[in-house]
């Protein structure tokens, strides 16, 4: 006899499934229509189903505008050089290195500035995203966050590629970045050395108030659950 049914959204065994008036049958965590992405949202509620998708899915790393980069001078203070007690030639150089860094993502943005998503190439891109993520087998499925990782500042990577992970909501960021310098075969010497421009930092993209977007440092002490499914994130070798 038969016992219980895999959920259609994430195939984990459930001995009390529930059928979804879209005919798929789901686990206790996907059971609600909005945890299932479920097509038929868009005959409840006042919202249709593309606003409610745009709500639970990520697309501020998605530019829009030409004011994709905001001057130098007007940069959020967080991703200012740090003051340091180093020689004046020693901050010259991390000043050079930083400039760099900025100046190649500057130009990566603006060789692929991707045109507004809608709700469909969302749910593919996300469902993409899931199926060929790496990470750590031992995170449960429903801790998982997905996410997409480019890499800059790291010689022989291409810095146009974009990797697929998933890491753990309940990590902190740095756990997190660490997890993902494995996986991707980065040199990770954040614990040997004190040299920020050999250091690995993580970085993801933001609105600011005129509408236009800015790059913005995580906090290594931060959780994961901040960062949403289908997000992208920067891995940069030296401070921008």
């Amino acid at each position: 006899m038969d016992i219980g049914e895999h959920c259609s959204y994430c195939g984990q065994i459930d001995f009390l499934p529930f059928k979804c008036s879209c005919k798929g049958v789901f686990c206790l965590q996907h059971r609600q229509p909005d945890q299932h992405s479920c097509p038929k949202l868009e005959l409840k509620g006042t919202k249709t189903a593309e606003q409610k998708l745009r709500d639970s899915i990520d697309t501020s790393h998605l530019p829009s505008s030409k004011t994709l980069f905001p001057d130098r001078s007007n940069f959020n203070p967080e991703l200012s050089l740090k003051t340091t007690d180093t020689v004046p030639t020693s901050i010259e150089t991390q000043s050079s290195k930083s400039t760099n860094a900025l100046t190649k993502l500057k130009k990566l943005f603006e060789k692929s500035r991707p045109k507004k998503a809608n709700a469909t190439k969302a749910i593919v891109e996300l469902s993409k995203l899931k199926s060929t993520a790496k990470g750590d087998l031992r995170i449960p499925q429903s801790e998982r966050i997905y996410v997409w990782c480019q890499v800059l500042g790291c010689k022989g990577r291409d810095e146009n590629e974009r990797y697929p992970l998933f890491v753990s909501r309940a990590w902190p960021l740095g756990r997190a970045l660490d997890s993902m310098a494995t996986h991707l075969n980065l040199t990770n010497v954040n614990n040997r050395t004190k040299d920020d421009s050999e250091k690995l930092f993580l970085y993801r993209q933001q609105n600011d108030s005129r509408g236009g977007a800015e790059f913005v440092k995580m906090s290594t002490s931060e959780r994961c659950n901040v960062i949403k499914d289908g997000t992208t994130v920067f891995i940069v070798r030296g401070l921008l």
